[in-house]
């Protein structure tokens, strides 16, 4: 079996369904004309980042009907819709562990990377300010889009410890060619592992900017077992680094890097016409610890995909930073799901269409806190 196809025609045709609507949409078609070769010249490919072996997986929650523009009571359905999903087997680079510094011995000249270099990216709102929007926040024709890898999801997939609680601590970062530094999706220490159980999903800490694809992506990752109280006891769940070459399927999909002790599944996707979205959540005048969550609903090639970005208690005064990839003039729907111990969870959403450039936010109240979500929709470079 062949892995999900990426065609011209199908591309072609996916930019054909959104007519202009005003002069200004019309030009910004005419500057994307330089993003449709590196998807027209060939089918999915991941070079050296992904094998062609493929095995059945758990039934999956998507969904294959609507528009965008989905009632949001329809968001709710998107859990109702199941497909088997399949996974491909992640290739990782010879000579690239970290344990017994191979990584650091091979030459990366033909990526244009130095591995030794271990600072971390910054977030575009850190950076420099691009301008204000021409001719305005709706129909921009300065801050364009580009191809932007989305991850979904993490997934401790297999691993020999039989214990029920897992302690799991590393990172796993991307580099692309904006600065070439890590970009964390995972980043624990030692002393503050990540307690998952086997088959359950991995919150993650990044990215902290979104990862573009301007030319091959390196994945780079180090995650261990915590076992005791010495670390040359720790198990080596995976160790390596991974590419993804710039020919990946729009469709999500699941890809999962094998190690010595274990496995961990990474769902993800290629905006190809990417705005760079960033989700705050500050969390305000809490009166008593209840339980949040928080999804975030996107449509890429038509289907409706959530991906969780938050689960957890909150007790106190907390803001959290997320980045999501959004392609253009779609609309992200945001799911929060308060409860309290004892009581069911109550959904709100909100809405935010990545066409309107710039920061728009919602505010919630409720009995037991403050929530104040705040979007900033940007241009990727």
């Amino acid at each position: 079996m062949q892995p999900p196809l990426l065609t011209a025609k199908a591309t072609m045709q996916r930019f054909a369904r959104r007519p202009p609507v005003n002069p200004a949409v019309s030009a910004l078609a005419e500057k994307l004309l330089w993003l449709f070769p590196r998807f027209t010249n060939g089918t999915f490919d991941f070079y050296h980042g992904i094998g062609l072996r493929s095995e059945k997986f758990q039934e999956l929650d998507r969904t294959t009907e609507g528009q965008v523009e989905l009632e949001m009571r329809k968001v709710n359905d998107v859990m109702e819709s199941t497909t088997t999903e399949r996974i491909w087997h992640a290739s990782i680079l010879n000579d690239s562990s970290h344990r017994d510094g191979a990584i650091y011995k091979r030459y990366w000249g033909d990526y244009l990377m130095h591995m030794d270099d271990r600072n971390e990216t910054v977030s575009e709102l850190e950076k420099r300010s691009k301008g204000p929007c021409c001719p305005h926040e709706e129909y921009c024709v300065r801050h364009l889009p580009c191809p932007m890898i989305q991850i979904l999801s993490l997934r401790l997939a297999k691993t020999p410890v039989n214990s029920g609680s897992i302690p799991l601590y590393g990172y796993m970062a991307a580099r692309d060619d904006m600065d070439r530094l890590l970009n964390y999706v995972f980043n624990r220490s030692r002393d503050n592992p990540l307690i998952v159980e086997q088959g359950s999903h991995m919150e993650m800490t990044g990215p902290k900017r979104g990862i573009l694809m301007l030319s091959d992506v390196l994945m780079e990752f180090d995650m261990r077992i915590k076992t005791g109280e010495k670390e040359e006891h720790d198990l080596q769940l995976i160790d390596g680094v991974g590419l993804f070459s710039q020919r990946i399927s729009t469709r999500p999909f699941t890809l999962r890097y094998n190690g010595t002790n274990g496995a961990v599944d990474m769902g993800l996707t290629l905006a190809d016409a990417g705005m760079e979205t960033t989700i705050e959540v500050i969390v305000s005048e809490v009166q008593r610890d209840f339980h949040l969550s928080l999804s975030s609903f996107v449509s890429f090639t038509e289907e409706l995909k959530e991906f969780q970005l938050f689960h957890g208690t909150i007790g106190e005064l907390v803001t959290k930073r997320y980045v999501v990839a959004v392609p253009m003039e779609t609309i992200m729907h945001l799911k929060l799901k308060v409860g309290e111990k004892g009581s069911g969870d109550a959904a709100h959403y909100c809405s935010f269409n990545s066409k309107h450039h710039g920061c728009v936010h919602r505010e919630i109240k409720l009995e037991m806190a403050t929530i104040l979500v705040k979007v900033t929709v940007s241009a990727p470079l």
